[in-house]
């Protein structure tokens, strides 16, 4: 115990409480941030700005028609007002002659559409383009039909409708594939996002800690002592276990606050609370393609993550005792972090249990395993997840071997003298 509290002493730092309980603040703000755009951006997206050249009473009955559809209507007499004095992204102008061309000599009419380029940010560009022109022409259409079809204008107007199905695990329901898996990607996506961070904070932070020991000559002093060397490395492995843990509940609270603080507001016309129900009223869909996880399942996912994070911990203080001072430690930590980044980041655009040839290099990393963990049971992939979980064991069995040998001999005090001798050697 007293060992664990001296490694906890090292590890729990005044710079990293602080690091720490910013991280949280700004994770949290992030959340009130992108509600307060998503709120600008929506309520931006309900109001309809036009240019009224023909000035008829046809488009009067087009301002007046999307009014009624709960649109706001903006006018100015062009576009270069607009953006000057109302502040103008996008417009719809509505030529001289519109009405003649379309009520009087039955032919067919321009809208124009005009968009100003300010930013590159993909919420904005988003909402950008003729989506506002389009709503323009659904109801002139509109208004056409009332005044020259007759019968069922929804027949009409919307003659085909499209049923979506989705199939998975040879089971299929009547639902759209986005919403069931967006009920789906809230956990699936933050997950690897959490452990990516573990990983890579976890990894750091060991490598720093040895290193600091080395420089300062206390790493010597400890392995010289009559404690045995395995409670010496568990007690590094168990303090930083408990580092690494706090890390990612921190971390794991303040992503959920940003989750909750963007889908629990109203923006504007649409309502992103409503959609988030939406999203997780369509769960039921995922039960019935057996698409949920069992809680088996779940004590296998965590057992992959105790696994990786066992790695990691044998992996960093490996690494940690090959580094002769702290200047060197971001070097130590970057094959743990290409281990991991590259499995993260394929994992999120694509699906490496079809990646052909390339999946068996990936299978080879152990932490891969872990971030298609949900997927190959989401998916009854069982063969690949217990695969992965024995392949995992081992490897961490390996390691706390290698590590039990390396701080069992006197490599690292060998390792340290050669380096000083050569050093020596060449200021002489």
């Amino acid at each position: 115990m007293h060992l664990l509290r001296k490694e906890l002493s090292e590890l729990v730092t005044r710079q990293m409480l602080i690091s720490l309980v910013m991280s949280f603040i700004i994770i949290s703000m992030l959340g009130s941030l992108m509600t307060n755009v998503l709120t600008d951006e929506f309520t931006d997206y309900g109001t309809v700005r036009m240019i009224d050249q023909d000035q008829t009473e046809f488009t009067q009955q087009i301002i007046d028609k999307l009014q009624e559809d709960g649109y706001t209507v903006q006018t100015a007499s062009d576009f270069t007002e607009g953006v000057n004095q109302y502040h103008w992204s996008e417009a719809t102008l509505l030529p001289e002659g519109m009405t003649d061309l379309l009520l009087v000599q039955h032919e067919q009419c321009q809208v124009h559409s005009y968009t100003l380029l300010k930013t590159t940010s993909s919420v904005s560009l988003s909402m950008m383009g003729d989506s506002s022109t389009q709503t323009v022409v659904n109801a002139i259409n509109s208004l056409l039909s009332d005044e020259y079809l007759q019968g069922d204008l929804d027949f009409l107007e919307n003659p085909i409708q499209t049923v979506p199905y989705t199939q998975a695990n040879n089971r299929t329901v009547q639902a759209n594939p986005s919403l069931i898996l967006s009920s789906l990607s809230l956990f699936d996506q933050l997950m690897p996002l959490l452990l990516f961070l573990l990983v890579v904070l976890t990894a750091q932070t060991i490598i720093t800690a040895i290193a600091a020991e080395k420089a300062d000559k206390t790493l010597e002093t400890l392995l010289s002592s009559p404690v045995p060397r395995s409670t010496i490395i568990g007690a590094k492995m168990l303090a930083a276990l408990i580092v690494a843990l706090v890390y990612a509940l921190t971390y794991g609270m303040a992503f959920l606050s940003t989750v909750v603080s963007t889908f629990s507001g109203n923006s504007g016309s649409v309502d992103i609370g409503e959609t988030f129900s939406e999203v997780v009223a369509t769960r039921h869909y995922a039960e019935e393609l057996s698409l949920q996880i069992p809680f088996m399942g779940w004590v296998g996912v965590l057992a992959q993550l105790a696994l990786t994070l066992g790695i990691t911990l044998t992996a960093s203080i490996i690494l940690g005792a090959l580094v002769e001072d702290s200047k060197n430690t971001q070097y130590a930590s970057l094959p743990i972090m290409l281990c991991t980044m590259f499995p993260y980041i394929l994992s999120m655009v694509s699906d490496i249990r079809n990646m052909g040839a390339v999946k068996w290099l990936l299978y080879c990393i152990p932490f891969t395993h872990t971030f298609i963990a949900t997927a190959n049971f989401r998916f009854h992939d069982l063969p690949l997840f217990f695969g992965g979980l024995v392949y995992q064991a081992v490897f961490l069995a390996f390691m706390v071997v290698l590590a039990l040998k390396l701080y069992s001999s006197d490599l690292l005090f060998v390792h340290r003298s050669i380096f000083a001798k050569k050093k020596t050697t060449e200021n002489e």
